[in-house]
């Protein structure tokens, strides 16, 4: 169901959200750069989500306040030249319009990105875009598959699959099958942060919870993971670029 717009008057401020309707049992919020999101179960009334939202009104106004003092997220300019988040650092592209099939390669100036001169508009976009997504894809799989299950060896637990995927509102998750999904964008953070969240849901093999036995697992993987955590919070929107 597409979210619909809507606006609550909250403390004396005019606040916009998003209402989604859905099968989940609560009332959920989330608070980003693009503002509030609701996500309410189908048989909710509207009048009982805006009382929800007002018995919440000072997180959510300190959260909105706190996102909009942070800096945009990176944006993708599709130019030669443009600079991509990469390993925690910057790799420069270069436009190569000589190709009939998009394809991305690394040199050693940085990537060069091969497509067809004729692509033009939001074809274009979208197609080199999705080159791009399928090059950090591959490179994660290769970098983050092997540090995953390295820390479930050192738990003594399987690792069913290791799939480096697009997920748009998490760094990664474990299923209860033992498939561990990561987001491919976590190719953009230093290799300290990528190990943390490898150990993160290596640890979710043992403890699939936040529990404290869940973060003792953790800390027997990496003793300095509240620092690692707390870094990945405070910087993240610097390494996120399309």
């Amino acid at each position: 169901m597409t979210p619909a717009s809507r606006s609550i008057r909250l403390e004396g401020r005019d606040i916009a959200y998003l209402l989604r309707r859905s099968d989940r049992r609560t009332i959920g919020f989330s608070i980003g750069h693009d503002g509030l999101k609701v996500t309410a179960p189908r048989r909710v009334s509207e009048r009982d989500i805006e009382r929800a939202l007002a018995s919440k009104s000072g997180w959510i106004l300190a959260k909105l306040d706190a996102w909009s003092a942070r800096p945009a997220p990176r944006t993708l300019d599709l130019v030669d030249g443009a600079v991509l988040p990469w390993l925690g650092g910057e790799i420069s592209l270069r436009l190569d319009p000589t190709g009939v099939r998009t394809s991305v390669r690394r040199d050693d100036d940085g990537l060069v990105l091969r497509h067809d001169p004729d692509l033009s508009g939001e074809l274009r976009v979208r197609t080199l875009t999705a080159a791009l997504q399928r090059f950090y894809t591959r490179q994660g799989q290769a970098l983050m598959a092997p540090r995953v299950e390295a820390y479930a060896a050192q738990l003594g637990r399987p690792v069913r699959k290791v799939i480096v995927r697009d997920q748009k509102r998490r760094w990664g998750s474990c299923a209860a099958d033992g498939t561990i999904r990561l987001n491919w964008r976590l190719m953009g953070f230093p290799e300290a942060l990528i190990d943390y969240v490898c150990a993160h849901e290596a640890a979710h093999l043992v403890e699939h919870n936040h529990s404290p036995a869940y973060w003792r697992v953790v800390a027997g993987l990496m003793p300095d993971w509240r620092a690692r955590r707390d870094r990945m919070r405070a910087d993240a929107d610097r390494w996120v670029a399309f």
